[in-house]
């Protein structure tokens, strides 16, 4: 199983009145806590947004697509480049288990 982890960032943030990816939880940007969850995948990757050493994808077929552009795009290119399974996860949950990813398994991929 080779495994795509991707944080769905592209979000506008309106609600939350600024980027919420970048807002601090116990001194880091929600950003990093979400690609801390992801950890244990074979490869990174934003979609929504640029990031610093990650793999960036914009939201297919258009922007602003909401969540589901970013899925698009997660499952494009986990087929182009070859992995079996995509986890994905919004930059808005920092309060996931440490075995989340485990809990799944391996699951029926096609």
């Amino acid at each position: 199983m080779r495994l795509l982890g991707v944080v769905l960032a592209g979000g506008q943030s309106r609600r939350f009145g600024r980027d919420k990816a970048l807002a601090l939880l116990d001194g880091r940007p929600l950003i990093d806590h979400a690609l801390a969850a992801l950890a244990g995948c074979d490869a990174l990757a934003m979609a929504g947004r640029e990031w610093p050493g990650i793999a960036s994808l914009p939201d297919r077929p258009s922007p602003d697509l909401g969540p589901l552009g970013g899925l698009n795009a997660a499952l494009h290119h986990a087929v182009a480049k070859g992995f079996s399974h995509v986890a994905s996860l919004p930059v808005d949950s920092p309060t996931l288990p440490a075995d989340w990813l485990a809990k799944f398994g391996d699951g029926p991929a096609h």
